[in-house]
């Protein structure tokens, strides 16, 4: 495998764990918010902020599917 290769696969790797380990945060206290009794209901104002959060998550579960498919590939 070429380093470039390497290169792509490692950072789409980091990027993808960097995404999960933000989302597990967030939920992780959302969850304590609502066993608080303090509802966690967070909706954002900002529409461009909020287009953002979107692609991130989106980009970062599709990232999750290739890597995922790639690991298949390579089990063969």
């Amino acid at each position: 495998m070429a380093s470039h290769d390497k290169f792509f696969w490692s950072g789409l790797w980091i990027f993808t764990v960097a995404t999960s380990l933000a989302s597990m945060i967030f939920m992780a206290w959302a969850f304590y918010q609502e066993t608080a009794g303090r509802g966690a209901l967070f909706i954002e104002p900002n529409k461009f902020i909020a287009a953002g959060e979107l692609a991130t998550v989106s980009t970062g579960m599709i990232a999750l599917l290739l890597l995922f498919f790639r690991g298949l590939s390579q089990a063969e």
